[in-house]
């Protein structure tokens, strides 16, 4: 059996026969093939009477321990349906360190005729077998999946979310003492809301021990069918009531605003967007072409985890919104301390469908011949169109001011106000800052100690081309195929520079010297001009440590910036959980296995 870690989820064998999935290594079913749903529905649903407890909260937390088939969130998913609630959100975090493959989930709900339809709709947005969060947006963002693969006690320890009600449904806990333990317990404790609940099908003594040492208020009740007993209970305290706004204000019109507009969109809100530009999508958000992979770690930290987490988002909803270019991301091993990382990456064992070596059949796809340079590929990342991506991601029933800056804000009875470059004033409840650039122009915002760094990228019409590369590649700069005929070379990372607009034939050079020889030369027409080349110039800013800033700066006040290179990758997923916070659905703190 092998261990979940930050690299790979788990994995241990398991038989699957006349109907019952069963566990090798823990000798145990996921669940009974003759009344799974009944018991399912009676341990969990009703032991935690979640029918009555949805169509009283607007917003409703599971989470639970052991996701196996997925069947009590299908229940639960069912169930919601069922109620035809306006205005309910569901919100349902499942830990699951040995996650099954589609194919073995497939074959049980061809056996469950009121659960295939769900399972059907699940199954196309189910991530790949990769260690870390997952989050899945349904029923148009008003059920939310978040899928963490993961050592449980891991993951528990890591999160910061509060849940209204626990499934604990690992196997059987003589056989599976570790998700059991006191310590996991008292984390399950932590994470709960006050008057909180959980449902059980175990009633072994030292499980109901574990929960009460924790915490919890413990009683045994009657067990499904011809089970004796099993446990519920509840945290003590008094149920939680946050003031939920309505007013929201968005600054910028890029990757970072349009993330979080939608999110909020999802969630019954109009905010209203502020744009200095007259059009979208005009800052760095503005390339016609742009780069999606990962940053993998060789040590777990949470970079890595986030980066991870980010990248199989935004690359799914790219492909979802028909913005991403079938291909794929080549990384070469340059320079030589990329060389050494990529080495050490391919020797810890990550899935191969996320990270792999470099093959012949790649190397074709970008010269067209067989050149001698080492690298790694991702078979899920691949370009995308920016300009398209954030305004198929921007609602479009909501307002957007164009055309006027913001000279800045105060605080007003309401939350803020707003003064823009034409003296109007607009107030609001909650302010979200997304600008780049701007932020050194903001009061507020301006003594960040902050990173500005300007890029230039460099156009190329694809008739310079002999060779046009049918994937994007990346070594000291990057190469895109093309996009409307225009292949994007970038780009320069000019720090502390003087702001321009323009672009130079210097960064051009930079860009194009940049392209390693072997491919530089089996790519372009022979003799092609490369003087006076096209491009973009733009604006990014990040933190010393190229983490991302996302959060409350004060009360009301919001930023989701600082993604410097990254926006197209970390942004959507940010934004989702920037609207969590904002919108108190899971916690005011929800940072998730981060």
């Amino acid at each position: 059996m092998k261990k979940p870690n930050y690299i790979s989820p788990g994995d241990f064998s398991t038989t699957f026969f006349d109907g019952v999935l069963r566990s090798k290594e823990f000798d145990d079913i996921y669940f009974s093939p003759l009344n799974g749903e009944e018991e399912s529905n009676y341990v969990f649903l009703e032991g935690n009477n979640l029918r009555d407890r949805l169509t009283i909260n607007n917003n409703f937390t599971v989470g639970e321990l052991g996701f196996g088939t997925g069947l009590n969130f299908l229940l639960t998913w069912k169930l919601f349906n069922d109620l035809k609630l306006n205005n309910t959100y569901l919100d349902y975090i499942s830990i699951e360190g040995y996650p099954l493959p589609i194919n073995q989930i497939n074959k049980i709900y061809e056996r469950y005729p009121k659960l295939v339809k769900l399972w059907i709709e699940l199954k196309k947005e189910m991530p790949p077998l990769w260690s870390g969060t997952h989050r899945i947006i349904l029923n148009k963002g008003r059920v939310r999946l978040t899928l963490i693969y993961s050592d449980a006690l891991e993951a528990l320890k890591l999160s910061n979310f509060s849940v209204n009600a626990w499934f604990l449904d690992g196997f059987n806990p003589n056989k599976n003492k570790d998700i059991w333990s006191m310590d996991v317990m008292q984390e399950v404790y932590r994470l709960t809301k006050p008057s909180g609940t959980f449902a059980t099908f175990s009633s072994a003594g030292f499980v109901r021990r574990n929960l009460e040492q924790a915490g919890f208020n413990v009683k045994k009740i009657k067990g499904f069918k011809f089970k004796k007993e099993m446990s519920i209970g509840q945290k003590k305290g008094k149920k939680q009531h946050n003031k939920i706004f309505s007013k929201y204000v968005i600054v910028g019109g890029g990757i970072a605003g349009a993330s979080i507009a939608q999110a909020l969109r999802q969630r019954g809100q109009s905010p209203l967007v502020i744009e200095k530009n007259d059009k979208l999508a005009q800052g760095a958000s503005g390339n016609i072409a742009a780069v999606q992979y990962p940053r993998l770690t060789t040590v777990n930290t949470p970079a890595g985890r986030l980066s991870l987490s980010c990248y199989r988002f935004s690359r799914n909803l790219a492909k979802k919104l028909g913005v991403a270019i079938n291909d794929k991301s080549i990384i070469f091993s340059i320079p030589e301390r990329e060389a050494i990382k990529h080495n050490k990456l391919l020797s810890q064992g990550w899935p191969k469908d996320l990270i792999r070596k470099i093959s012949k059949e790649d190397k074709l796809a970008i010269a067209n011949f067989d050149f001698n340079l080492n690298g790694i590929v991702h078979d899920h990342g691949g370009t995308i169109e920016p300009v398209k991506f954030v305004n198929n991601l921007m609602p479009d029933d909501i307002e957007i001011i164009f055309g006027k800056e913001i000279h800045g804000f105060t605080r007003s009875t309401e939350g803020w106000t707003i003064t823009l470059s034409d003296k109007t004033k607009i107030k609001t409840e909650i302010l979200i800052l997304t600008c780049s650039d701007g932020l050194r122009k903001i009061k507020q915002t301006s003594v960040f100690n902050l990173q500005y760094t300007q890029g230039q990228v460099t156009h190329l019409d694809e008739n310079k081309f002999k060779n046009i590369p049918s994937t994007n590649f990346s070594f000291s700069g990057y190469l895109t195929p093309p996009v409307n005929g225009i292949v994007t070379v970038g780009a320069t990372f000019e720090k502390n520079s003087n702001e321009r607009s323009y672009i130079t034939e210097e960064a051009s050079n930079i860009n194009l010297n940049n392209i390693p020889n072997e491919i530089f030369r089996n790519i372009f027409s022979h003799n092609v001009n490369l003087n006076k080349l096209d491009g973009r110039v733009s604006m990014r800013v990040s933190t010393f440590d190229r983490m991302p800033m996302m959060g409350q700066i004060e009360d009301n006040l919001y930023i989701l910036s600082a993604l410097g290179a990254r926006g197209m990758i970390m942004a959507p997923l940010l934004g989702e959980e920037l609207a969590s916070i904002m919108r108190k659905n899971i916690s005011e703190n929800f940072i998730w296995y981060v």
